[in-house]
């Protein structure tokens, strides 16, 4: 057995700092603000609870993190904030030292939306602090076990690559705390491990469920590739020195993803659910999954198709109960309760239960006063009081006294996942966005009431899968949502119409289907608000807001004629319109393909193989068409799901016929999901990646990551829009929500600013809004408070020891108010709130001592 030593590296974030030092200290104190929403939840992965004290817990979110809650889920806060990745698979305590938490980090699920990690945390103060303790090939792990008494030991199921073949799959052991790591159990390269569990009454013994997966390089729904004569069930007595593949009425074929449950009171007694190669791997819902004669959910099938199992003799012999095995890929996970081996819960796109040891499961059917969402993936049921349950699923979290009959949703915590975002028109202006598992929703970034924006100023538009949202510039009441695999509503938010109405492209009669991306690209177009495009593997267009399309382009992609039909990939996944010329438009694929007409779709140019130093095998991410020159665009590529996280950013300013990358300062692992370019200051980039946002102030020639916000550090950032009469930067992050940035000053700097001993920028208008009162009280959650009232000012303080102060004077000169700095001054952006009473034009004059370095009128209106 190998040992693998931890090579602690270097702070993630030291490599990502290139840009010129004047700039950093503006970048580094820039503000982002939280706006929820926290309605629909996120993807909680594992649990991880207390037992001696289970008001303790600390949940594994998908894209969120890792979270706390020491009062039983009255308050939650996130704990991985500041670290290398906020993608995370398992998180388990040493119930003995529960102050000693180990995490996983890679999300587990291979699903075509999931976020590679950096191997192992552990902390050793309940989470305040953590050391990364290595194993960061692994990417993806399912599972955490730790001793319950000696902190130091603990076992890894490690999956590896989810697009590639690894070496650092496996099932890990360190006995030193996470210094070296054994390499306890290795199969393959191909396949690793998705659980371990240790027997309570014997640590030396755990059963672990190997299993061989692969994705290919579409975002379609399953894996590709499942189940393997390698995969199975294990079983160590010593402890992983040795192993032995279970049988003895385990299925003898090929084996998918497994998951195993030990019963508390008797580990004699083992249940496991089995996904075989003839295990039905389609099911999404409660009408696919097999039933019994009498209807209900499973039967007792042939062993070889998997199901549930149980053993009485510690895995020696087993015996099938029933076929139940939902979307075994997503899933794998089943409990029984530690006090009544006849009470078992298999977990999926429904809550399944069994009161009679698995013979029979039934759907819980949850009252509606207390829904729960579907999509289960972790289930703790309190050893004390089986009554206690704590479930995670892609809703976020919930609580149930009731032993699962119904449960309590938390609205505490914004894990909500975005594919897309948009902005409206309106003062104070909504966002709205698609996404995962969870629809389409808009809300405001303010509001007229004390409590800021809640739970109760978020509205859901769409269902399904959300993502990408467009709003008509000259009626926001007009919005367009997306849902996955092409679905496309147009929603009206107000007046007699209100509804929405489907205005997906027709499918052409006789010829071959339209394929649709998991996420296909929508356009509204920005030179005319009635006309949309819209990208399946050919481009659309409608005058008419969706009312009728015209195909303007031929099949774009590289698709084999055999699987033009049948296949989920080969589909568009960028598109672009030019804002300064209706007729250039840009499209990009699911497998590589770039091109550009300019003439409104009568002829494309294949710009696929012009791009330098990167594979045709790709996905285009992001096309952003420049505001300042026609024939300049910014491209992103994204390989990720060709095994490949390096960044891929590129510009070009004759149309595409040669290209300029620019990834100075982006780290690999730092896959660029979207590219934007300001309106207002053609140097200043913005690019959401897999490892947070990057900012570029010179055109894309450097980028610096924008840690010194408050903005999660290394959140995936799927998308990002600038609001056009606001100046601020919306982030759409797939994990933690909404946030917004004010970026005005960004787009103000030049050198000359950088190198001033004080800089006072341009002030943004004022809408004074009269404060309300609610007429009801806003649902029990997450609340993100109002940004500050007044004037809002905004200034650069450089190397300098004289103290700041600003003015405020109305139209007459006359003084009403000043703000300063006292103490030691540091450089940096500052701002200051300066209060008004009245609707008027007023002027801000930043002063250093008598020296006044500049004066800005600012307007402030009514309601």
């Amino acid at each position: 057995m190998p040992f693998v030593r931890v090579a602690f590296a270097a702070v993630f974030f030291a490599s990502c700092v290139v840009a010129a030092e004047p700039s950093r200290v503006v970048l580094d104190s820039l503000t982002a603000r939280c706006i929820g929403p926290a309605n629909m939840g996120g993807r909680v992965v594992d649990l991880a609870v207390v037992e001696s004290n289970p008001d303790i817990y600390y949940l594994a979110t998908a894209g969120g993190g890792i979270w706390k809650t020491s009062n039983g889920g009255a308050t939650l806060q996130p704990l991985f904030d500041a670290q290398p990745t906020m993608s995370t698979g398992a998180v388990a305590v040493c119930q003995g030292k529960p102050d000693v938490v180990y995490v996983g980090s890679g999300e587990g699920n291979p699903r075509n939306s999931v976020s590679p990690g950096k191997g192992v945390f552990k902390s050793t103060d309940g989470g305040r602090t953590w050391q990364h303790c290595g194993l960061e090939k692994t990417q993806h792990i399912g599972r955490v076990v730790v001793h319950p008494t000696n902190a130091d030991i603990a076992y890894v199921a490690a999956m590896g690559h989810f697009w590639a073949a690894n070496p650092e799959r496996g099932l890990y052991k360190t006995m030193d705390g996470g210094q070296t790591w054994t390499l306890a159990k290795f199969i393959d390269d191909d396949t690793g491990f998705i659980d371990v569990q240790m027997d309570p009454a014997d640590p030396e013994t755990l059963y672990a469920c190997a299993w061989a997966q692969r994705r290919d390089a579409f975002s379609g729904g399953n894996p590709k590739s499942m189940t393997s004569q390698t995969g199975g069930i294990f079983k160590t007595t010593d402890g992983g020195k040795t192993w032995e593949k279970l049988g003895g009425g385990l299925p003898e074929n090929a084996y998918g993803r497994c998951g195993i449950s030990i019963y508390r009171k008797d580990p004699k007694v083992v249940f496991a659910v089995v996904q075989t190669e003839k295990t039905t791997t389609t099911v999404t819902g409660q009408v696919a999954t097999p039933r019994d004669k009498d209807g209900k959910p499973g039967k007792v099938g042939a062993v070889e198709t998997g199901g549930v199992f149980r053993s009485d003799d510690k895995g020696k012999t087993w015996k099938k109960l029933n076929d139940l095995c939902p979307r075994p890929f997503y899933y794998g996970q089943i409990r029984v309760d530690p006090t009544d081996d006849q009470r078992l819960f298999v977990l999926g796109v429904a809550f399944y239960t069994s009161t009679d040891g698995g013979v029979t499961f039934a759907f819980t059917r949850f009252p509606q006063s207390r829904p729960v969402h579907a999509d289960n993936h972790a289930l703790w049921i309190n050893p004390k009081n089986p009554d206690h349950c704590i479930l995670g699923n892609d809703g976020g979290l919930y609580e149930s006294t009731d032993r699962g009959k119904s449960f309590v949703a938390n609205r505490g915590l914004v894990i909500s996942q975005f594919y897309g975002v948009a902005v409206d028109s309106r003062t104070p202006y909504r966002v709205y966005g698609g996404l995962q598992d969870n629809g389409s929703w808009g809300g405001p970034v303010a509001t007229p009431f004390a409590d800021g924006v809640t739970l109760a100023d978020w509205r859901r538009i769409g269902g399904g899968d959300g993502f990408r949202c467009a709003v008509d510039p000259t009626d926001p009441n007009i919005v367009y949502a997306e849902s996955q695999y092409g679905a496309l509503s147009r929603v009206s938010l107000g007046g007699p119409k209100t509804g929405a109405k489907s205005i997906r492209p027709p499918a052409p009669k006789g010829g071959p289907l339209n394929r649709w991306n998991w996420n296909a690209p929508l356009v509204l177009s920005p030179l005319d608000s009635k006309t949309l495009f819209y990208g399946g593997n050919f481009v659309f267009k409608s005058k008419n807001r969706g009312d009728a399309w015209e195909k303007i382009s031929p099949d774009l992609t590289r698709a084999p004629k055999d699987e033009r039909v049948t296949n989920n990939g080969h589909t568009l996944t960028a598109l672009a319109q030019s804002p300064l010329d209706a007729d250039l438009l840009w499209a990009g694929t699911d497998d590589g393909n770039l091109w550009i007409t300019l003439d409104a779709g009568q002829e494309w140019r294949d710009l696929t193989r012009i791009v330098p130093g990167v594979s045709v095998d790709r996905t285009i991410s992001c096309i952003e068409p420049s505001t300042f020159d026609a024939r300049t665009a910014f491209l992103a590529i994204d390989r990720h799901r060709n095994d490949d996280l390096k960044p891929y950013i590129f510009k070009t300013t004759d149309a595409g016929t040669t290209w300029t990358k620019l990834t100075s300062g982006i780290p690999d692992g730092a896959s660029v999901y979207c590219v934007r370019q300001s309106s207002k200051n053609k140097d200043l980039l913005v690019a959401g990646t897999e490892l947070g946002l990057f900012i570029s102030i010179d055109g894309g020639k450097n980028w610096s990551h924008a840690n010194g916000t408050s903005l999660p550090a290394t959140v995936r950032i799927d998308d990002l829009q600038i609001h056009p009469r606001e100046r601020e930067l919306v982030v759409g992050s797939h994990g933690r929500g909404i946030w917004i940035m004010d970026i005005a000053p960004l787009e103000q700097l030049t050198p000359e600013v950088l190198k001033a001993d004080a800089h006072l920028f341009d002030i943004k208008p004022v809408m004074l809004m009269k404060e309300k009162q609610r007429e009801t009280a806003p649902p029990h959650g997450f609340t993100a408070p109002n940004p500050p009232g007044g004037i809002v000012v905004t200034y650069l303080l450089g190397s300098t020891d004289v103290p700041p102060l600003l003015e405020l004077r109305d139209d007459t000169g006359k003084l009403l108010g000043f703000a300063g700095r006292s103490g030691k001054l540091t450089p940096g952006l500052k701002t200051a709130t300066l209060e008004v009473e009245k609707p008027g034009d007023y002027t801000v004059t930043l002063k250093l001592g008598d020296k006044t370095i500049a004066t800005k009128k600012v307007t402030v209106k009514g309601e």
